[in-house]
Order: C-alpha cells, then sequence, then structure tokens
C-alpha cells in the first residue's frame, strides 16, 4: 500500500480538497516573490534606463506651464463686479444684517477723507474697515480680478522705494484714497503717483492747492506685514496700520464659507447664507472679507503667528462678481 493509498483511506474528500488548496496558495506566493524580486534586481540597459529631467528640461516645462496659464488669462473678455455689500448693525443693535444693494465706495472713501477725526458709530466703522481691506488687500501681488477691485475704489498706491528711511522701511506700500475738489459743482479727481507729489498747475488759487496738499496728507494706510494665499490656508491676509492711527488692524479676504469660520459668531448677519446662495444661484463668485483691531506694537506685528490674526474676526462684507470669457472654447483650451 503506498503513501497516496494511505492518505485516501483517512482523509476524506474535503479534507483533500483544502490541502491541495493551501498548496497551490503557497505555490502562487512564491512565484510572486520570485517576480518580485527578479524585477528590482534589474540592470539598467539603454532601452530600459530611467531618465531624470534635468534642470534645463524642468525650468522650461515650468516656463511653459507658465505660458499656458499666461495665455487661459488672456481670454478673459471681463470681470463684472455686481456690487459690494456690506455688514451692517441693525437699528443701532448688536444684531447684523448684510446689505442687499450695493455700496457707493467712492463716498465712503470721500467720508474718510473729510471726517477723519470724527466719533464713528458701529455702521461708519464697518464702512471705513470694509474699504481699507478692499484697497489693502487688492494692491499687492493681484490677479485680474484683484486689480480690478483695487480699480473700483478709486485709491491710490505707494510703494516704498527708500527702505533706508527709517520710518517709512517699516511698511511695504501704502495706500490712500483719491481725493476730489469740488469745482462749479463738478467734481475733479486728482491723480496721485505718491503722497508727496506735486499739484495739477492748471488750479490758479492758492487755497485750493492748500486744500489738495492737506487732503493728500490726511489719510495713509500702510501694510506692514503680508500673509499670502496658499492651499493650506485658502486666505489672503495682511496688517494694517493708518500712519495716525494707534491701533493696528488685521483683513482677509476669501471664500466666504471660510471666511465665516473666521468671524465671530455674533457678527455674522442674520441673512448671511441666504445672500451667499442668491447670488451663486445666479452664477456670480463671491469674495468674503473680515477684519478686526489689535492693540499691538510693530515688533509684535512681525512676530505674531498668522493663526491668531485669522481669528475671532468680524465680518465686514462681500464683493460679488462675474467673470465673462470671449467665448467657451477659448477660455479652456
Amino acid at each position: 500500500m503506498n503513501i497516496v493509498e494511505m492518505l485516501l483511506n483517512y482523509l476524506d474528500f474535503l479534507d483533500i480538497i483544502f490541502i491541495l488548496a493551501v498548496i497551490l496558495i503557497i505555490f502562487v506566493t512564491f512565484l510572486l516573490l520570485l517576480l518580485h524580486w527578479s524585477i528590482l534586481n534589474v540592470k539598467p540597459t539603454e532601452d530600459n534606463k530611467i531618465i531624470k529631467p534635468s534642470k534645463k528640461m524642468t525650468k522650461e516645462n515650468n516656463t511653459n506651464k507658465q505660458f499656458h496659464e499666461i495665455k487661459v488669462m488672456e481670454k478673459i473678455n471681463k470681470i463684472e463686479i455686481k456690487g459690494f455689500y456690506k455688514n451692517e448693525t441693525k437699528d443701532n443693535e448688536n444684531k447684523f444684517i448684510l446689505s442687499e444693494k450695493t455700496e457707493n465706495i467712492n463716498s465712503i472713501s470721500d467720508k474718510l477723507i473729510k471726517n477723519k477725526n470724527n466719533v464713528r458709530d458701529k455702521n461708519e466703522e464697518l464702512s471705513i474697515m470694509f474699504i481699507e481691506s478692499l484697497s489693502s488687500l487688492n494692491s499687492w501681488k493681484n490677479n485680474e480680478i484683484e486689480n480690478q477691485i483695487f480699480k473700483e475704489t478709486n485709491w491710490n498706491l505707494e510703494k516704498r522705494e527708500n527702505e533706508n528711511d527709517k520710518e517709512e522701511s517699516l511698511v511695504y506700500q501704502y495706500v490712500f484714497p483719491q481725493p476730489k475738489i469740488e469745482d462749479n459743482a463738478s467734481y475733479i479727481t486728482i491723480p496721485i503717483s505718491s503722497s508727496h507729489s506735486s499739484v495739477d498747475k492748471n488750479f490758479d488759487y492758492e487755497d485750493e492747492e492748500e486744500q489738495k496738499e492737506k487732503l493728500l496728507s490726511s489719510y495713509k494706510l500702510g501694510i506692514c506685514r503680508i500673509f499670502d494665499f496658499y492651499e493650506e490656508n485658502k486666505l489672503k491676509s495682511n496688517i494694517v496700520k493708518e500712519i495716525n492711527d494707534k491701533y493696528y488692524k488685521v483683513y482677509s479676504q476669501g471664500d466666504p464659507d471660510l471666511i465665516k469660520q473666521k468671524c465671530r459668531k455674533e457678527t455674522i448677519p442674520e441673512n448671511y447664507n441666504e445672500i451667499v446662495d442668491k447670488f451663486k444661484k445666479e452664477g456670480y463668485n463671491i469674495i468674503g472679507f473680515s477684519g478686526k483691531k489689535m492693540k499691538i506694537n510693530y515688533v509684535q506685528s512681525q512676530r505674531i503667528e498668522r493663526s491668531k490674526c485669522e481669528s475671532n474676526m468680524i465680518f465686514i462684507g462681500f464683493v460679488v462678481y462675474k467673470i465673462i470669457y470671449d467665448d467657451f472654447k477659448n477660455a479652456y483650451s
């Protein structure tokens, strides 16, 4: 009697099937391990050699990528800003409501210049914070959308050129309103390249020139620190200070849902979600804005953690806009 006959006498049919299955699994596993080992030990030849991109190739690829991105951006026909919608207090209470009418940004700037030192109520403070956030956040490292927002504010940008200046080197740049002088019932816009630029020689009256110079130096908002947008924190923020103010301020802009998370609950308007949903259904994009005052000095403003700046904020308002392309095919080619 051989070994096979002995096993058949002692084992039933199911036991035999089980043993054969185990042997098959072991055999297949061994073959896979052998195949894996052979692949790892294959020496590269001219045919299977892995070619790593050189620095030159990488640079060319990055250049091509940038060109493609620029090419897509050039297909934008225009950016239509529907309006600026400001947060405001309801009936002088602590409850907030988002205005359903677009704000006149130029009128806010005019009031800011003329009534700089006056005592303001909550709604006036929110208006000032709104215009400051719009102008300061959209004046640096801006894209086409932010360029348009900054243009709508009618503010000026003054970059620091002399870094050896002890006071002026503390800020990256200044932004300030473009003043308007009333002359014969019409407003004349004064273009400014810097806060110390010469006045227009077409004005003959000395009192008008003095008035313009006074307006030019009446309000300058210095951008002291920048927190740029990146994937892990999809906000753009900065720390600013008006030259004659004792407080520093932090402003942020970004997706309305993210801005909402950064703000104190009591400052979120009752109709926040309703307004956001309404504009999104109409095909518009929305940028949310938030801000707060901080009792810090310049050294502290440079050392404070970003997370502390972008928390416990006040909701300020929205910018609602739509990107209009030349046509669908060109925009996404």
